[in-house]
């Protein structure tokens, strides 16, 4: 049994579903998760009373998750918690300096510039504007594999702590061809859409940091913040498309988890999921 403990540091879309992911129909019985989270917030003092929770957690391996790791409180929980546990921190933004410290200090990470940055200006930003924003993405990231791969590097770690082996962590600034290439589509149509989703997903961030940051006519910022989310809305649409065209040919490659942990297998609608030979 392997215990993981995520801590939830602010909030990013890959926030609302990493651990979940691990145990799709909560079966598995080689994993124990445990989540603590700051809610939307991520100072230091936040930090630090995850770190104080942390301490009454059994915990093998810690996941923490924030937006932009160059802020001071990810990098202060970052700096508390290397050499204690295995740790792998999962962003959507950390320079290369900062990854390269983490490196140097065995701290795994997998950072998704495509996680994009929500316009969080309060004359736009409203709950329901939030849940959809969020949901677009979701929709987005399972399509498209993003999820699916985040959880096998996971995977892959627990499978080493089971095993009583050295962690081989994951350092990792994933990019949208390393997903589309990774994840089993039935076609290169399908790959393409995704790739497409990812990349305006991407551009989205960057749209909505000007328009919070950079911008200074408050009528511009708010056209630009709208015109990302727009753009969030647009690739969860190629994400519905693709969807549709594998489920269309009956190749929609599903993945689930065995109970032991192990990754299942099927393809057509009727198969049985099973082990991969």
């Amino acid at each position: 049994m392997v215990n993981i403990t995520f801590i939830k540091l602010g909030n990013i879309t890959l926030t609302t579903l990493v651990d979940i992911m691990l145990d799709e129909r909560a079966s598995r019985t080689d994993i124990n998760c445990k989540v603590i989270s700051s809610s939307t917030k991520l100072k230091e003092t936040n930090a630090q009373e995850l770190i104080d929770l942390l301490e009454h957690i059994p915990t093998d391996l810690v996941v923490a998750v924030s937006p932009n790791a160059n802020l001071e409180g990810p990098k202060f929980l970052v700096e508390k918690l290397k050499g204690k546990y295995p740790l792998i921190v999962i962003s959507d933004e950390a320079d290369k300096e900062l990854r390269a410290s983490w490196k140097e200090a065995g701290v795994g990470y997998m950072i998704a510039p495509f996680d994009p940055m929500i316009g969080a200006k309060k004359d736009f930003l409203d709950p329901s504007e939030m849940g959809i924003f969020n949901g677009h993405i979701i929709s987005a990231f399972s399509a498209c594999g993003v999820f699916t791969f985040i959880t096998k590097q996971l995977d892959s770690v627990i499978e080493n702590l089971k095993n009583s082996e050295e962690p081989k962590l994951p350092f990792k600034l994933l990019s949208s061809k390393a997903i589309v290439t990774d994840y089993p589509f039935s076609n290169g149509y399908s790959a393409s859409k995704a790739m497409a989703a990812l990349e305006i997903l991407k551009q989205a961030g960057k749209q909505n940091v000007n328009g919070m940051y950079v911008e200074k006519d408050r009528n511009v910022s708010l056209i630009k913040l709208a015109a990302a989310h727009e753009m969030v809305r647009q690739a969860s649409l190629l994400a519905d498309e693709i969807r549709e065209l594998e489920k269309s040919t009956n190749h929609l490659i599903k993945l689930p988890h065995a109970k032991d942990g192990k990754w299942l297998h099927k393809l057509h609608f009727y198969d049985e999921a099973h082990e991969k030979q």
